[in-house]
């Protein structure tokens, strides 16, 4: 727990710093061309976070935070353990797999460990209002990016007459700044959902900022055109109902309950409806679903020379659905031969396929980060993973219900709204899980606190 401390202190020249080189990094994440800068911006964040904790508190302040979240950290040490003793005995390429350790894993975890520091460094100074500050840098920043896109997409429709569908110029590619609208969209829904259950402002921002920028979210997963930005947006308002419906069981009437999910369902089917009417591939997907499980006739998802299966129709099928659900599949059967794993690596599951077909030419991942993360790192480390992300549900389950406090519902919607997204997109690898675990551990801690000066609404 915190020590109380004085909100009015003020933060210093290097904690100032912190907080906006924290800004800094997490909009240059999703910035092309950027990899030294993030790489020394980092760096710089881990000595400044740390530097400031000790100098202002100690060392025995920073170890009694750690240790309020032991539990969570020994699973994501153990975890981290077993990657490493795993590539070196099972590891089929060991010099690819300690190249991707260190810069896939330790690197992701080092944002994590950043994201936790910068926090307690907040919350040591400013107990009673430092959560706010810092929750609400974070949603500005992101909110900042995708007001870029959808300035620049509406500049664009008029300057050059049409609506620029699935293109952004902001970010490296639709599907990362869908990552992004996806994050920023669990920031907003916890603020407005502390607003409507409970009549407690968490941010001190006008409602009505809040409802442009869901709007800004909704324009800007539309024109992406993502199926994976769409299903994380649809999974966000199926959690945001849940937890509505729950936190007002006792007092919702069955007449109310029925409007509220009839009312959801609408929002839902209205969404969905949209996107599978703006995306044409929806409409042959069941078909494609079927090519695609046939991988012992169809050799496209392994030789990427070769044109996609033709559908009854005449059309090939659709790319992205037929290797997405093809990799799959075959990810499910290396994870079956290789229970144990092959060694960690953003590559394992075209190390694995190359193990029982030489002549495999396509993608070395299979797009769908939990599979390959499995494929890679064995059962083992995908149960410790569960565990880890799990632990961080619960915290933030309870910090919410509990304290009101909606930096646990964010933790809650961040960690399942990237695990339920990792099954279908290939988010657990590079700076996309290098966002999630500076946002899911700097809000950790931030759940950890208390909201008592929370102001009405």
């Amino acid at each position: 727990m915190l020590e109380p401390r004085l909100s009015q202190e003020r933060f210093t020249l290097p904690e100032k710093s912190l907080i906006g080189l924290s800004c800094f990094l997490l909009f240059i994440w999703t910035v092309p061309g950027t990899i030294a800068l993030r790489l020394a911006v980092t760096v710089a964040l881990l000595a400044l976070s740390f530097s400031s904790a000790i100098k202002a508190w100690g060392w025995p302040a920073v170890a009694q935070s750690f240790a309020a979240h032991r539990n969570i950290w020994l699973i994501y040490l153990a975890l981290t353990l077993w990657i490493i003793i795993q590539g070196s005995l099972f590891g089929i390429h060991k010099q690819v797999v300690f190249k991707d350790i260190w810069g896939q894993w330790i690197r992701s975890g080092i944002c994590g460990l950043i994201g936790f520091m910068t926090a307690f460094v907040v919350m040591r100074r400013k107990p009673g209002n430092g959560g706010p500050i810092l929750a609400g840098m974070m949603a500005l920043t992101l909110a900042f990016q995708v007001g870029l896109h959808d300035i620049d997409t509406l500049w664009r429709w008029i300057s050059e007459g049409r609506l620029p569908f699935q293109e952004t110029r902001i970010a490296k590619s639709r599907s990362t700044l869908s990552f992004v609208t996806n994050l920023l969209m669990a920031l907003i829904a916890a603020e407005l959902l502390a607003r409507v259950l409970f009549r407690k402002r968490y941010v001190a921002v006008h409602t009505g900022w809040l409802v442009l920028v869901v709007g800004m979210g909704i324009f800007a997963t539309y024109v992406l055109g993502t199926r994976f930005g769409t299903l994380g947006l649809i999974v966000l308002l199926i959690s945001s109902a849940t937890v509505a419906l729950y936190t007002k069981r006792k007092s919702i009437s069955p007449g109310a309950f029925i409007l509220i999910t009839t009312i959801v369902v609408g929002l839902i089917a209205s969404f969905a409806w949209a996107s599978i009417k703006s995306d044409p591939r929806w409409q042959t997907f069941s078909e494609t679903v079927a090519l695609a499980m046939d991988t012992e006739n169809h050799a496209a998802w392994r030789d990427n020379s070769l044109p996609m299966p033709a559908l009854s129709s005449g059309q090939l099928a659709d790319a992205s659905a037929y290797l997405r659900v093809s990799w799959g599949k075959e990810a499910i059967g290396a994870i079956l031969r290789d229970p144990l794993g092959i060694g960690f690596s953003r590559s394992a599951f075209g190390h694995a396929m190359q193990k029982i077909h030489p002549d495999y030419a396509s993608d070395l991942h299979c797009h769908s980060g939990i599979l390959n993360f499995a494929v890679g790192a064995g059962l083992p480390a995908l149960i410790l993973w569960l565990l880890f992300v799990g632990s961080l549900i619960v915290s933030g389950w309870r910090s919410f219900f509990a304290r009101q406090n909606p930096s646990g519902l964010l933790l809650l919607l961040l960690v399942s709204g990237f695990t339920i997204r990792s099954v279908v997109d290939g988010n657990m690898q590079d700076h996309m899980l290098e966002q999630f675990m500076f946002l899911a551990m700097m809000f950790l801690v931030l759940a950890s606190s208390d909201t008592k000066n929370q102001a009405e609404i």
